[in-house]
């Protein structure tokens, strides 16, 4: 396998004790990884007990990866060879879940627990409100403990657990960056050291007990577990660890990584991190769109891949994906998503008998979207690009498009458009419109509005005298805004075409 000079830079480097690879999706992080710890086994697994561990962020990475990994070690059977090498197959490759969980299995069995996961999110709300009733009594002046607050408490917590802020002063001295909600769903700043902070880290112990007594854990507890019993074993501890796709680790779970490092003066740690991937909010290794190293704790050693790299395994990997699910070539659709925000186009496939697998086309190369890293989005149909006409309430059905196309977008979803109106603006009749619910809109917008019960998209043109809804074709007239009862459903955003 060819493989690029940086990739083959940080592959031989003497290893430090934290490493970091960042770099665009495809920019070959992992298959340089993999390498590297084939380099590791041969140079820095001194003695019997020296493993390597590399961690899947799921479970479809791990036939990929060892596939790989078996590839690499024959190609490199005499390059890597030292006077430390041999036979034995030191190299374990697992996700990180299902270490977790392993772990968490074992503090289960050690302490006699008898808790199920809880996922039912009603569930949550309701213990969630029970709680705050309970603590509004312990603070009755803070008008913060409302029950409708009940999924940002929720979402409190949760980070809390995540950030591993398990005792008071932690909490109420750190900086809460990022947290926003809507108002009327929960507070826009809990100041440090305040009243409100001493009430949720409290609300949080209240909430926990209450897990407790029903013999329930959430998965944050899951993960504190686990790392509680990492931390009091030295059993099952490796030498080299690598983490692919680490962009949505949180504290805890570097903490229970961590844990796990059998660290020696040779010992290395591999971050891999996507730099164009969306990344959930309690990430602790992003904050915004940088890389956070500062809580590995110490000087990092980082490289930067900033070029795609196409190797014949991955073509090959597509093509045997393709085999594997019996897809048809003629049953693949085409499409086209032109993203009116940072006017950008992408194109994409999806196959009629898998509709919820996307594989993107762009200057990247492919890359197939799968699970959670895609939006499901409602269909209505019959929007109209012409005369207005009433839209039809019942779902269509459903498109699935890559989450990070989506960025910020909250309750989007997606108008067929009927008519020709707007065909100055490339929006045809049949084209699929992404549309972000909001109330309001800016002048020049392309815009869905409800007009007294009727549906049609238009160019808003707000002047000093009048509103208009401009259509982008000759054939129609403006219509003017004079009703109280016409209203905007959203703004567009994006336009999908069908591209066979």
């Amino acid at each position: 396998m060819e493989l690029s000079l940086e990739q083959q830079k940080m592959i031989h480097i003497k290893p430090s004790r934290y490493s970091l690879i960042r770099g665009i999706q495809g920019s070959g992080k992992t298959t340089a990884a993999i390498y590297r710890s084939l380099y590791l086994k041969n140079n820095y697994c001194l003695y019997e007990e020296d493993k390597i561990l590399m961690l899947a962020s799921k479970d479809e990475d791990i036939n990929y990866i060892e596939n790989i990994y078996n590839r690499a070690e024959e190609e490199t059977r005499l390059d890597y060879l030292s006077l430390f090498s041999n036979s034995e197959r030191n190299f374990h490759v697992v996700t990180l879940e299902s270490i977790l969980h392993r772990y968490f299995i074992k503090y289960k069995n050690k302490h006699k627990l008898k808790n199920k996961i809880i996922v039912d999110n009603d569930k949550k709300n309701s213990i969630m409100k029970d709680c705050i009733l309970e603590i509004k009594n312990i603070y009755p002046r803070l008008r913060i403990l409302h029950t409708d607050y009940a999924q940002f408490f929720i979402e409190e917590v949760k980070w809390i657990k995540s950030c591993n802020y398990l005792k008071a002063d932690l909490y109420l001295h750190v900086n809460r960056r990022g947290r926003k909600c809507e108002k009327g769903q929960g507070p826009q700043r809990i100041l440090k050291n305040s009243t409100a902070r001493k009430a949720i880290f409290q609300l949080m112990i209240t909430y926990n007990e209450k897990l407790k007594s029903e013999g329930l854990v959430d998965n944050e507890d899951i993960n504190i577990y686990a790392l509680r019993m990492a931390q009091t074993t030295t059993v099952g501890r490796y030498s080299h660890i690598i983490i692919d796709k680490s962009n949505n680790l949180t504290k805890i779970q570097v903490d229970f990584i961590n844990a796990l490092f059998n660290e020696k003066s040779y010992s290395n740690m591999v971050f891999l991190l996507d730099v164009d991937r969306p990344h959930n909010s309690n990430s602790w290794m992003m904050k915004g769109k940088r890389v956070n190293t500062k809580p590995l704790g110490e000087k990092v050693k980082s490289y930067s891949f900033k070029k795609y790299y196409k190797t014949q395994e991955k073509l090959q990997k597509k093509c045997d994906e393709i085999t594997s699910k019996n897809l048809d070539i003629n049953s693949l659709e085409n499409f086209k998503y032109c993203d009116i925000r940072h006017n950008r186009a992408y194109e994409f496939m999806r196959d009629y008998s898998r509709r919820s697998d996307i594989i993107v086309n762009d200057e990247k190369g492919n890359y197939e979207y799968i699970n959670e890293e895609l939006l499901e989005l409602p269909v209505y149909s019959d929007i109209a690009a012409g005369e207005p006409m009433l839209i039809n309430s019942e779902m269509e059905g459903k498109f699935y498009i890559p989450k990070y196309w989506l960025k910020g977008v909250k309750n989007p979803f997606i108008l067929k458009v009927k008519g020709d109106s707007m065909i100055g603006a490339h929006i045809n009749n049949g084209d699929y419109v992404v549309i972000r619910q909001e109330q309001a809109a800016n002048n020049k917008d392309i815009v869905a509005v409800d007009i007294g019960g009727n549906a049609t998209l238009k160019r808003l043109s707000i002047n000093k005298d009048r509103i208009l809804l401009m259509p982008e074709n000759e054939k129609y007239q403006p219509i003017v805004v004079d009703s109280e009862d016409t209203y905007i459903l959203g703004v567009a955003i994006g336009i999908i075409k069908h591209e066979n």
